[in-house]
């Protein structure tokens, strides 16, 4: 074990005996950066929920992009990008050791065309406004997923058909406005883990339940409304007088749950079928230490938002998964990939990457942007198996010995994750903003950008509470509107999807933007995936848990909770 100074927020960080195994295996120097400042630096890449029109450098379409269109980078739309109407090796050089990696690196970046969207072809034709995801079919408005038909407005969904309103949510059907939802069948309104339950409305950690309304803290339970249970006849007649299409008793009957819940301690920690692993939302995992929202990983550390299964032996890794093995420093990379280090955007068939953004099929890329299907690069620049094996080594050193220098005096060796000046966005569009919070001036004196919105006059055709009260009674003609939103400025429409699901499922129209009805549930989000320090109001052991005291004044370890619930 080792005690370092992080030389960006200095404070003292811990490099276990274990890390230095795993940093010597994949043959790269410790860190010199804190976890958490790891962190922020990569997720500084990560775009929040965004979507802006631009030209596509390539074809000069008006199209949707991540990237803000003031930004002087070479943006193409999707159709483009995977074609092959170009050839990023166009835009490669040759090794310059009279300048850092860093600089060359950053003029690459500027220079070569980039995904507008980082969505798949299939995605592109059936749902164009999407950002970050795979294999969606006919889907609106949705960040950050993957293998979805028909879902509306979320943010990290995988493998869900027919969703309103949705987030983190992984193998459901039918389902309103929910987050932490796992294989759920027609389940509404749950504020937050919820598993392997049909027809349900207004839970709260509940696993294997049916037809319960209201509730929360229960396991295999049938007709209980607001925790009390009743018989089957009972239960239905309470329901049959609550009309959740009106927009007017859905929220009602939402506050009073959230008050109710009040009542009930909260479960402290999520790590079904999980062995050995700190963090939380841990799912079918082994070996994983500070880890969180991960499913099927094991032997890794410091992992978030690994939706796809089988990820191992990886630190530092955030976003996808999908049979990745040995990822460290990472962000959003994936699908059958190894030994992928300092690297973003990257994946589908990948082996030996460094420090590269958007390489795709191919295998040893280093310092390389938007090359696909072409191996042994560096720069952009192709090479010889032979030359690029003698080269590679050669850089690495010229890092060491001739690193980049930030404006604050941050020193960027060889180990280190591309600096957060480098990313093409805000730092308060990024998540990192989420993450870690900084006002504008902050963010200018670190040397970063932050963006103005531009305020714009909608023409605003009705506003959010001038809608019909309930589903019921809304007709084709609110296709037609542009709606004024009940929390920001924005105007939105309907789509036909939207409004033919919610009258299925009988449930009301959202009176918030699309934007900020994700944005609610990805604050949420946010808000599970850092711990704190609590102890147990029943046998009083200290252990950690994402429940502050302000959001659960009373907080029960998890065999305490075990005993006191199951």
């Amino acid at each position: 074990m080792e005690i370092k100074i992080c030389q960006n927020c200095k404070t003292e960080f811990v490099i276990e005996k274990e890390d230095f195994l795993f940093y010597k295996k994949i043959k790269v120097p410790p860190p010199t950066f804190c976890p958490d400042c790891r962190l922020q630096r990569r997720l500084v890449w990560m775009v929040n929920i965004n979507l802006f029109k631009r030209k596509c450098n390539l074809c000069e379409k008006e199209v949707i992009s991540m990237y803000n269109p003031k930004i002087p980078f070479k943006i193409y739309c999707h159709k483009c990008w995977w074609s092959d109407k170009w050839d990023a090796r166009d835009y490669g050089k040759g090794y310059d050791f009279s300048k850092p990696f860093f600089e060359q690196w950053k003029e690459l970046l500027q220079q070569t065309p980039i995904l507008g969207l980082s969505i798949d072809t299939i995605t592109g034709e059936l749902s164009p406004y999407t950002n970050h995801c795979g294999q969606a079919k006919h889907c609106y408005m949705i960040f950050y997923s993957d293998y979805n038909e028909d879902c509306l407005y979320g943010f990290y969904l995988t493998q869900n058909k027919s969703l309103i309103d949705c987030s983190v949510t992984l193998e459901s059907e039918f389902c309103y406005d929910n987050i932490n939802s796992f294989k759920n069948y027609h389940v509404f309104g749950s504020s937050g883990n919820v598993t392997q339950s049909l027809d349900c409305a207004f839970l709260r950690d509940c696993d294997n339940c049916q037809y319960c309304f209201g509730s929360a803290n229960l396991k295999s339970q049938k007709y209980v409304f607001f925790n009390k249970q009743y018989s089957k006849e009972e239960y239905f007649k309470k329901i049959s007088e609550i009309d959740l299409g009106s927009y007017k008793k859905y929220q009602e009957i939402k506050n009073k749950t959230l008050n109710h819940f009040l009542e009930y301690i909260p479960r402290p920690n999520y790590d079904d079928f999980s062995e050995n692993c700190t963090g939380s939302y841990i799912f079918q995992s082994k070996n994983c230490k500070k880890c969180f929202n991960i499913v099927g990983c094991k032997d890794s550390k410091y992992l978030m938002m690994i939706k796809l299964v089988k990820v191992s032996n990886s630190h530092d890794y955030t976003d996808w998964g999908e049979n990745a093995e040995q990822i460290y420093e990472s962000m959003t990379v994936g699908s059958n990939i190894e030994n992928v280090y300092f690297s973003h955007e990257c994946g589908y068939g990948l082996n030996n990457i460094e420090y590269s953004k958007l390489s795709t099929g191919a295998s040893n890329h280093f310092g390389c942007v938007s090359m696909k299907k072409i191996d042994y690069c560096i720069l952009n620049k192709q090479y010889s198996k032979e030359e690029y094996e003698k080269l590679v080594p050669k850089i690495k050193q010229h890092m060491m010995d001739m690193p980049y220098v930030d404006k604050n005096g941050r020193v960027y060796k060889y180990g280190e994750f591309f600096p957060m000046e480098f990313s093409p966005h805000a730092y308060n569009n990024s998540f990192a903003n989420l993450f870690f919070p900084k006002t504008k001036k902050e963010v200018e004196k670190d040397g970063l950008v932050w963006y103005e919105a531009d305020v714009k006059e909608y023409p605003i055709t009705i506003l959010a509470s001038q809608l019909p009260d309930n589903i019921k009674n809304t007709t084709d003609k609110i296709l037609r509107e542009i709606i004024g939103c009940s929390t920001c400025p924005r105007g939105y429409k309907i789509i036909k999807l939207e409004l033919d699901l919610s009258k299925k499922l009988n449930v009301p129209l959202s009176r918030q933007c699309p934007f900020c009805r994700i944005g609610d549930k990805v604050n949420k989000w946010v808000s599970q995936m850092k711990q704190v320090d609590r102890i147990c109001d029943k046998c009083g052991i200290d252990f950690k848990t994402h429940y502050t005291k302000e959001k659960a004044s009373k907080i029960y370890c998890k065999s305490c909770y075990n005993k006191e619930v199951y």
